[in-house]
């Protein structure tokens, strides 16, 4: 596929971030009517699971950084036949007015936003009084002991390793210390666990490889064959811990989030 955000959508959604989606959208209760803007809303699978619960009279806004991940977001639900406003932006400073949403969503997103205490403003800014946040993250890597090894020998291959950021805000008190910080109230925390399923093991290994190295230097310095040769070597001392993990023709791991909800 041409654009890595179409394989996203059709492999990490319907298998983490579909049924993830579908606990953060309980805990922040869209009702009839509801503004809503979920920020990083990448493919849109937390935009379309709001739309239908926020009619009538609601509106649902997508926005995202990624170009990609907003063509997928806006052929998918104009397939799904739902109306979605989807705008390219950075959360830090998002383009719309104060007070034009009653319900602000992101699922783990806030790690990967260059500024978090700036985009916990933003998202407060553009609430209206009253309005609800609720907010997604990962749990510590040390919950999730597969990708806490996968973590371990990228690092020692490599020198550095993109799997820690993906949990990086696993400590709830931090969390919730930028939340209030912007100037949220009545923090609220749930911290559900889930088992999710991926088919394919090797595939689904080779993606979380490709994935995690991508934006380390000294990968992106080695030429398209080098670069094929570690990601085979990291993947060969993964087998163990793969297979572990391997029921069938399925990788099988638990998942452990956060579930952050707060007012304005």
């Amino acid at each position: 596929m041409s654009n890595p955000a179409k394989m996203y959508e059709s492999y990490m959604v319907p298998t983490l971030f579909g049924p993830w989606a579908d606990q953060l959208i309980a805990a922040a209760a869209p009702q009839p009517g509801d503004r809503v803007l979920d920020v990083g809303c990448g493919t849109g699978v937390v935009a379309r699971g709001i739309a239908s619960r926020v009619e009538p009279g609601g509106k649902v806004t997508g926005v995202d950084l990624s170009p990609g991940m907003l063509e997928v977001a806006e052929e998918t639900s104009e397939h799904e036949g739902l109306s979605i406003n989807w705008h390219e932006g950075q959360a830090e400073s998002l383009p719309f007015p104060d007070g034009s949403f009653d319900l602000v969503t992101s699922q783990y997103a806030l790690m990967f936003f260059a500024d978090r205490a700036a985009a916990l403003a933003e998202m407060r800014r553009v609430l209206a009084d009253g309005g609800r946040l609720a907010v997604s993250t990962w749990q510590p890597i040390e919950r999730h002991p597969f990708y806490n090894t996968l973590n371990s020998t990228i690092e020692e291959r490599l020198g550095m390793s993109g799997v820690k950021e993906i949990f990086c805000l696993g400590d709830e008190n931090e969390v919730r210390r930028l939340i209030e910080g912007a100037g949220l109230r009545e923090v609220e925390l749930q911290s559900p666990s889930m088992e999710n399923r991926f088919p394919e093991p090797e595939a689904f290994l080779a993606g979380e490889i490709d994935v995690d190295t991508a934006a380390i230097p000294s990968m992106q310095q080695l030429s398209d064959e080098e670069r094929k040769r570690v990601v085979e070597s990291i993947s060969a001392e993964m087998q163990g811990p793969l297979a572990e993990v391997t029921q069938g023709n399925e990788v099988v791991l638990p998942f452990h989030a956060h579930i952050f909800t707060a007012r304005k």
